[in-house]
């Protein structure tokens, strides 16, 4: 029977009896040892891989949210399949105390996310040098944004990851998990450099500041 695991919490944490997961399978909460696993279990794991993947990818962070709302968890990959309940089990017995660890480290902290995206992507307005001059100004305007939002948010922020791509900046910050309305307040009455879009989300669990292997 194969295993889909979704996210660890601590052995106390509860969650709905009542969640459903990818492809409409019941999603289960098991105690090994000191943690909690929620997962599903089918004997075709393909029916977690079928074509809507995008979709099966929704279900599975509908789960991880629904979870979240409750504790901490350590949210895992989609798709993270074990053959069997043995094999995670095993897997769990050989990464107990660091995944306690992780939890205890993690547990009264969120993650939110920054968006920011460069205005006038995707838009050619005059010749080859003019466009790129005119990206290169709006990609530094950006990033001088984000030095900003940082400074801004210094006192709330105890960690800070980023993802740079050629059209947006993705900042992930490390807050209190009590601090998400204030951390919301402060980028609301930031101010924003004209045409540059900004877009807030979270609280998310922390799987940008886990390592996973």
């Amino acid at each position: 029977m194969a295993i889909l695991l979704y996210c660890i919490a601590k052995r106390d944490v509860q969650a709905s009896n009542s969640l459903i997961g990818v492809a409409g399978d019941p999603v289960v909460r098991t105690e090994i040892g000191p943690l909690a696993t929620f997962t599903s279990c089918n004997t075709d794991s393909a029916v977690w891989l079928r074509p809507e993947l995008k979709a099966s990818a929704l279900e599975f962070h509908r789960v991880l949210s629904e979870v979240f709302k409750s504790a901490a968890i350590i949210p895992f990959r989609f798709p993270t399949i074990f053959e069997s309940a043995e094999f995670l089990a095993e897997h769990l017995q050989e990464r107990s105390s660091e995944y306690k660890a992780l939890l205890e480290k993690f547990s009264d902290v969120v993650q939110m996310e920054i968006r920011l995206t460069h205005p006038g992507v995707g838009t050619r307005s005059g010749s080859g040098m003019e466009y790129l001059k005119e990206r290169q100004t709006s990609v530094r305007a950006t990033e001088r944004f984000e030095i900003d939002v940082r400074a801004i948010l210094s006192s709330l922020v105890k960690d800070w990851r980023q993802r740079t791509s050629k059209d947006e900046i993705r900042g992930f910050a490390l807050i209190d998990r009590d601090q998400v309305a204030e951390f919301r307040n402060i980028m609301l009455n930031a101010s924003v450099p004209d045409g540059l879009k900004v877009r807030i989300s979270g609280p998310w669990p922390v799987s940008e500041f886990i390592e996973q292997s």
